[in-house]
C-alpha cells in the first residue's frame, strides 16, 4: 500500500475516533443533565452541589455570582424555595477532551403560573475522576 493511502486511513481513523468521543461526551453530558434535573426537581441541593468543582463559578441571570458547591446549594436552594419546579435541561452541543470540555443548551422550568426558559453554558473539568462544572452561566429569555 502506498504511503499516501496509509496516511489517509490513519487520518480517517483519527476523525472517526474524534467523532465517537464527541458523541460519547455529549451523551455523558445529557445523562448528567438528566441527573441534575432529577436532583433539582426532588429538592436535593446537596446532590446538586456535588456536580460543581470546589472553585466553581455560577453566574445566574440577573443575580450575583456564587462559588463552589456551597454557593450552588444556596442559589438553587433559593430557587426551589421560591417555587421553581419542573426543571428540564436540553443539551444542544458540546465538546471535550479527557479532562475538560464545554456543553450548552436550553433550560426551562415552572415558577407559579409562569414558564421560565433560557440558555445555559457549562465549562466542565475532571475532578476526583468525575466530570464537574467549573463555570455555569445561564440567562433568562425575555
Amino acid at each position: 500500500m502506498k504511503p499516501v493511502v496509509r496516511c489517509l486511513f490513519v487520518v480517517a481513523g483519527m476523525l472517526t475516533a474524534g467523532t465517537a468521543f464527541a458523541q460519547d461526551f455529549k451523551s455523558q453530558a445529557t445523562a448528567a443533565a438528566a441527573q441534575w434535573d432529577t436532583a433539582f426537581n426532588a429538592g436535593d441541593v446537596t446532590k446538586l452541589s456535588k456536580a460543581y468543582t470546589k472553585d466553581a463559578v455560577i453566574l445566574p441571570a440577573g443575580g450575583e455570582q456564587v462559588t463552589g458547591p456551597e454557593g450552588a446549594e444556596k442559589l438553587f436552594g433559593g430557587f426551589i424555595k421560591g417555587g421553581v419546579k419542573n426543571h428540564k435541561i436540553t443539551v444542544q452541543g458540546g465538546d471535550g477532551d479527557s479532562d475538560k470540555g464545554y456543553v450548552y443548551g436550553r433550560w426551562q422550568a415552572d415558577a407559579g403560573d409562569k414558564k421560565l426558559t433560557g440558555h445555559w453554558v457549562n465549562v466542565l473539568k475532571r475532578e476526583d475522576g468525575q466530570w464537574r462544572t467549573a463555570l455555569h452561566t445561564l440567562n433568562l429569555d425575555q
